[in-house]
């Protein structure tokens, strides 16, 4: 049996190869942005620290950027913030990251699929060093095209994570 069989309201019907890339397409985008969504969100204590530390190089001066250190950091954002204050910010970063890890994952595909096209590079199949560059041909032209799409959202989210207090900086 050519395609893939889908059973619906106790009947089972082949899907037509247009239903079978859409299927796969969806798959693919649900695959990417919640691995990127849960990977962001165990790594989000870090990335806080991480841009309070960028924010506070320009905002601080030698001396005192001398004695911070993450255990000092970490310890004043539990102090004054409560623990949940790790994750502010997180939910713009979820937003973020799940559309972009999405279009990632989709876009590598794509983009692998279209370097297998090119008559050139066909001939290559068989070369591991010419697999090995398609791979990671396809996956840069991926990452850019994410990062592209997701500009907007990741200035909004880094400006969020930098705050220290609840007041907007625009």
């Amino acid at each position: 049996m050519d395609g893939v069989s889908l059973k619906c309201s106790g009947k089972r019907r082949l899907l037509q190869p247009k239903q079978q890339a859409q299927i796969v397409t969806v798959s693919q985008l649900l695959s990417g942005g919640v691995a990127g969504a849960f990977s962001k969100t165990c790594t989000a204590p870090l990335a806080r620290l991480t841009i309070l530390f960028q924010v506070q190089g320009m905002l601080l001066d030698g001396e005192t950027l001398k004695k911070t250190s993450i255990w000092r950091e970490a310890s004043r954002i539990v102090r004054e913030e409560g623990f949940r204050a790790f994750w502010k910010g997180n939910l713009v970063t979820v937003a973020h990251r799940l559309p972009y890890s999405s279009v990632n994952f989709y876009a590598y595909e794509q983009y692998k699929k279209l370097l297998h096209m090119i008559p050139a590079l066909e001939k290559q199949r068989n070369n591991v060093s010419a697999e090995i560059s398609m791979h990671f041909v396809g996956s840069g032209l991926a990452g850019v095209t994410a990062a592209t799409a997701m500009y907007p959202l990741d200035l909004v989210r880094t400006r969020l994570a930098a705050q220290r207090h609840f007041l907007w900086i625009w």
